[in-house]
């Protein structure tokens, strides 16, 4: 389920997510990649800032408001991020809305679906 605020400054929305291997952190990759398509923000690497990028950790400090999407409870997405010093304003975890980690039948486009909506409700229904 989302937790956190929705919003800071004025700046632009970054959605980071987890890309983990388990069907959950595709699911999370893909809901952010369909997200920053539909206009909700933008897809930002999380590699970058774990890996404190001067530039990249620059731009992610000066963003409005900061998207987390992560694939389970591991939080991994949350986690670097806080490491990093960067609060999270919109935290989704997927498996919280019901997917699976390793699902026997695997529903990539409509667990996605679902993902991409709660993000958007929590947002306040985008832009």
């Amino acid at each position: 389920m989302a937790t956190g605020c929705c919003g800071g400054g004025e700046g632009e929305t970054l959605i980071f997510t987890c890309a983990g291997a388990a069907h959950s952190g595709q699911v999370a990759n893909r809901a952010g990649v369909n997200l920053a398509q539909e206009g909700v923000g933008k897809l930002f690497c999380i590699a970058a800032v774990g890996a404190h990028i001067p530039e990249k950790m620059e731009r992610a400090r000066n963003a409005g408001r900061r998207v987390a999407i992560d694939g389970c409870e591991d939080h991994c997405c949350r986690k670097i991020m806080q490491n990093a010093g960067l609060p999270v304003d919109l935290h989704v975890d997927v498996t919280q809305l019901g997917i699976e980690k390793q699902p026997a039948e695997p529903h990539l486009v409509m667990d996605t679906r679902r993902v991409v909506e709660q993000v958007k409700q929590a947002a306040g229904g985008g832009h």
